[in-house]
């Protein structure tokens, strides 16, 4: 086993980790937590969505990375919180990217902080996390099953890693923890101890792609929708979308809050194997949803009518 891999684990077994997190609440506007300062919630709606970031590289200023900063499409007039705001309060959850993510998953601010939404009373709460923050959703749902969590939506999480991870020059020293946890081969063998996601929880990847390449330009499609998920059933929806814009573009915006509101269930494996030869098959770019104003629709309504007209 090797040094990340090993480091990672213990980080995960710990019983409590102290990071930094900052946590807001975005719609109705109200700063909720950061470092730690409590300011009451604006109770409106009966469920909470809560962004995740993902991880931005700081190579000029690499002290940021040592406290939470708010995204842009973490921001209340931003596109995706005002997509979910007609339906959910939006919470936006950020945290220091100095320990890996599998560390992050498990610390202290971000268990205290969704239990807080839980002590609230939200009937439902939902994580939507991009690329890092995704997988970061996810292993907080496998290590807290019984956090108050409902649904979680992964968009272009490197569930199996990504290359550009194993490039070693210039990197921000503070950040090599976060970015090393996102090594392939780290990723694949940490995957081997993942727990399986408890049925209650509503999970989908939104795997996101460019035209032409089997990839969003970071993360593979079969990292974004791992083998691992695809045997527990785990839906995926796909758009055709650069990782970088996933977050901020109309269509893959709307799909996103879709998504939320909507019922997921979990696929058959005769419904797992479709989608396998329609997104890692040659209809991906025809199947993918585009533009808001092309009747293609997200791949787990397309595969609704293809088994619907057998």
């Amino acid at each position: 086993m090797n040094a990340a891999i090993a480091s990672t684990l213990v980080l995960c077994l710990m019983p409590s980790i102290q990071l930094p997190i900052g946590f807001w609440q975005v719609a109705p506007a109200n700063r909720v937590t950061v470092d730690g300062e409590a300011v009451e919630m604006k109770i409106v709606k009966t469920r909470a969505a809560v962004i995740i970031h993902g991880m931005q590289l700081y190579p000029i200023r690499p002290e940021k990375a040592a406290k939470p900063q708010q995204h842009d499409y973490q921001m209340p007039k931003s596109l995706l919180v005002e997509a979910l705001a007609s339906d959910f309060d939006v919470y936006a959850l950020s945290y220091a990217q100095t320990i890996t993510v599998d560390g992050i998953s498990v610390s202290e601010g971000v268990r205290s902080n969704i239990e807080k939404l839980r002590a609230a009373g939200y009937k439902e709460i939902v994580l939507i996390g991009h690329s890092a923050g995704g997988m970061i959703a996810r292993h907080f749902v496998e290590r807290y099953p019984k956090s108050g969590v409902t649904k979680v939506i992964e968009v272009c999480a490197p569930n199996l890693g990504s290359e550009f991870a194993t490039i070693n020059l210039g990197l921000p020293k503070l950040q090599i923890p976060i970015i090393k946890s996102l090594d392939p081969k780290t990723r694949t063998n940490i995957s081997e101890y993942s727990k399986p996601l408890t049925k209650e929880i509503e999970f989908v990847c939104v795997v996101c792609k460019v035209r032409g390449i089997p990839s969003d330009t970071l993360v593979g499609l079969d990292s974004q929708w791992p083998i691992d998920l695809q045997k527990q059933g785990v839906p995926a929806s796909l758009v055709a979308i650069n990782h970088f814009d996933a977050m901020k573009a109309s269509h893959s915006v709307n799909l996103i809050g879709e998504l939320a509101r909507e019922k997921l269930v979990r696929w058959t494996p005769e419904q797992v194997e479709t989608g396998r030869q329609i997104l890692f098959g040659r209809e991906a770019d025809m199947a993918a949803i585009k533009k808001a104003d092309v009747r293609e629709r997200p791949l787990l309504k397309l595969l609704g009518k293809k088994l619907a007209d057998r």
